[in-house]
């Protein structure tokens, strides 16, 4: 078949990438100059387990009552102005997210992220591209959580089946020898078989060994509309229109404008994020694998010699200095707090990003039919963009090519959110 594919973010190099190698010609239109501008450029890098992502799942589940009444930065903001009514949106959302348990959404998401482990190893066996991954992921606790939310973060990790280790404070500091003395640890939760990566660059090594196989790639290209045509779709584009067997939509937050004209909703809003990049100073103090800080909802990731610090949830709030000002300073307050050697005070950060995660009320993405004949969605992948992203993309595969599907088609398609 003849497959387009709007949007080369991860998502869409990992759909290309499964497209492709089940036979597929595949074209990729991105309306930025380079694959990887939204939000695959530098989100936290956590890949695995899905189950511990702050903002995801249940989490944000949590966090759309939670931020509705208590504004921080690490809880989800609201405000107007941007969105039509996102506290309306909000509100309405819940509804959805009340009827959801850990029981609808956590074996969707297991299945899922086994698969894309699976699939990101054989991709990795193939090509063997540079992700700049390290394994390991670690959860200091400051003080010695109640029994009950001990109960839960664990529950969760077991419900998802994910090995994990308590520590006391002398094993959690073996661990990471870098976290500051001053800081008063009654423990860690030690996930040792975690992942993280840097999903732009694993992104581009991908697409330039699909361009050296055929993939086409058209960029600064923006496709303005979708339309049925004869058994294809045509695709409508500055220069004019082409027309394909079939059309995958992974193009994020552009995803309900190319929607909206058919009459398919996506219930679905930009959550924007922070992170903040900035160059390992002294090595031996630095974190050795990824670290959560709970308090916070902040996520520390190795990024080769960089370290990476994100966080935050803004629901409807515009883009400006002072905010993003504040966030810089959440950020880098709270990396220097837990590891204050690892980075001069005084050094400037290589990349301050503020990005948007296309998020639905249960957490999960969107992956399936859209309801417009040829048309496939693979978006809304919240906080899992990049740890899902090889699962995503061949479950969409397993669809399109009438395949039986390792993940419960019901669990991620449209309908469930109806």
């Amino acid at each position: 078949m003849k497959i387009a594919i709007v949007g080369a973010g991860i998502a869409g190099i990992a759909t290309a990438f499964e497209l492709m190698e089940a036979g597929n010609e595949v074209s990729v239109f991105e309306q930025h100059r380079a694959a990887g501008e939204e939000a695959s450029f530098a989100p936290s890098g956590l890949m695995w387990p899905c189950a511990i992502n702050p903002w995801g799942a249940t989490a944000f589940q949590q966090a759309l009552q939670l931020g509705m009444t208590r504004p921080a930065f690490s809880e989800l903001q609201i405000q107007g102005g941007v969105l039509s009514s996102p506290r309306r949106w909000a509100r309405r959302q819940q509804a959805v997210a009340k009827k959801l348990r850990d029981s609808e959404t956590l074996p969707a998401l297991q299945s899922l992220e086994l698969l894309a482990m699976q699939r990101m190893q054989h991709v990795q066996e193939m090509l063997d591209i540079n992700g700049q991954f390290s394994q390991g992921l670690l959860l200091p606790l400051r003080k010695e959580p109640s029994a009950a939310a001990l109960y839960e973060l664990t529950r969760r990790l077991s419900a998802a089946h994910i090995d994990y280790q308590r520590c006391n404070e002398a094993e959690t500091r073996a661990i990471e020898p870098g976290l500051a003395t001053e800081i008063q640890i009654a423990g860690a939760l030690h996930l040792p078989e975690a992942w993280s990566g840097n999903g732009r660059l694993f992104s581009q090594g991908l697409l330039q060994a699909l361009q050296t196989h055929g993939l086409k790639l058209h960029t600064q290209q923006a496709v303005s509309g979708i339309q049925s045509a004869g058994h294809g779709v045509r695709l409508q584009l500055a220069g004019g229109t082409q027309d394909f067997d079939a059309v995958m939509l992974c193009a994020g937050t552009h995803t309900n404008q190319l929607l909206r004209p058919h009459h398919v909703q996506l219930p679905s809003a930009p959550i924007y994020s922070y992170s903040a990049s900035i160059q390992i100073s002294e090595e031996s103090l630095a974190p050795r694998r990824a670290v959560i800080d709970l308090e916070n909802n902040m996520i520390l990731t190795r990024q080769g010699s960089r370290l990476r610090i994100s966080g935050g949830a803004e629901l409807g709030y515009p883009d400006n200095p002072e905010r993003s000002e504040d966030a810089r300073h959440a950020l880098i307050s709270v990396l220097l707090e837990w590891f204050p050697g690892c980075i001069q005070p005084s050094q400037s950060i290589l990349q301050m990003w503020r990005g948007a995660r296309l998020t639905v009320p249960d957490g999960l993405p969107v992956v399936g039919a859209s309801g417009i004949p040829g048309v496939w969605l693979n978006t809304a992948h919240g906080g899992f963009g990049w740890g899902l992203s090889m699962g995503c993309a061949h479950h969409v595969r397993q669809l399109v090519m009438g395949q039986s599907t390792s993940t419960a088609p019901e669990a991620l398609d449209l309908q469930r959110l109806r």
